[in-house]
């Protein structure tokens, strides 16, 4: 089976234009075959980690070892950045909030180890137990101040955002565990935002999510409102795709020319060869790869 996905060169300068795309890919690199990188980046998700024992597939206790052995791995790469994309932390079957915050500040020291920039994108895990303002404390966003759960940052003539969709269908954001896995919305001050950054400049964007902004598979698992989200990427013009957790499966989509890619659990599995995580690569020609490790697969976005 064809494990590649395709990303089309003539796609990318379809959303930068020529002229734009020409200012982050000199004409040089324009023409090339995407063999060297423009940027390298870290990604993970759904670690889940907790001093307890597994429930079904996961491990939660295993995760701080996955998390080591992970970013070991990375510090051997040269990297811009690690991200990973939510329910980063978990709780006792009896939640307890001590145990909870310690947990959080364990895994974000494994995590801290790699040798560079990190980012979190915020899950509804992560607030099973705590509040969104007792997380972010406890988390750096390299160069993002503490209060902000979603966010942008520019790396090499790429724009990249951060969502946060933690709240009810009401607007309500979640607290201590007020919210059920399948209830999540952006907020229309959050939208606005979004569409503010990605009138902000002319680089292509790459978004980052928690939760699922296809619906391809099962509605329940989307954001309540991920059709507007999408409308609001598709008229950017500018979005080359969107990286998402929360399903623990890899799943592919494209809807409207933007590529929507779920990615897989570090959480789930016994033994750290099931443990999963990726280096995305963008090419200086526009091109996407994905190597992945451990469950994670290899994808290609080409033309």
């Amino acid at each position: 089976m064809d494990n590649r996905w395709i990303f089309s060169r003539r796609r990318f300068l379809e959303i930068t234009g020529t002229a734009a795309a020409a200012l982050f890919f000199p004409p040089d690199l324009l023409a090339g075959n995407g063999e060297k990188s423009r940027l390298r980046f870290g990604m993970l998700s759904d670690i889940h980690y907790a001093d307890r024992e597994p429930s079904g597939i996961r491990f939660y206790r295993q995760s701080i070892s996955k998390m080591n052995d992970c970013i070991e791995r990375l510090n051997r790469e040269k990297l811009d950045f690690v991200i990973e994309l939510g329910d980063f932390k978990d709780q006792d079957e009896v939640p307890s909030e001590p145990n909870t915050l310690k947990y959080l500040s364990e895994i974000e020291a494994a995590f801290h180890k790699f040798n560079g920039s990190t980012y979190h994108v915020l899950g509804n895990h992560d607030v099973d137990g705590i509040s969104k303002s007792q997380f972010l404390e406890r988390v750096e966003n390299s160069g993002i101040p503490k209060s902000e759960s979603s966010y942008s940052f520019t790396r090499r003539g790429i724009q990249f955002l951060v969502l946060d969709a933690n709240f009810t269908k009401e607007g309500k954001e979640y607290d201590h565990g007020n919210f059920s896995w399948d209830d999540s919305l952006i907020p229309e001050s959050q939208l606005r935002w979004l569409k503010s950054e990605l009138n902000s400049n002319q680089s292509p964007a790459i978004v980052f999510i928690h939760q699922m902004l296809d619906d391809s598979v099962n509605v329940k698992q989307a954001v309540q409102n991920a059709t507007e989200v999408r409308q609001v990427l598709e008229q950017s013009g500018k979005v080359i795709c969107v990286f998402q957790g929360h399903v623990h499966e890899e799943r592919y989509n494209q809807i409207n020319g933007i590529h929507y890619y779920s990615v897989n659990a570090m959480v789930d599995g016994d033994g750290a060869e099931n443990s999963a995580w990726m280096i995305v690569d963008v090419h200086k020609n526009g091109d996407l790869s994905i190597e992945g490790f451990r469950r994670a697969t290899n994808r290609e976005f080409i033309k």
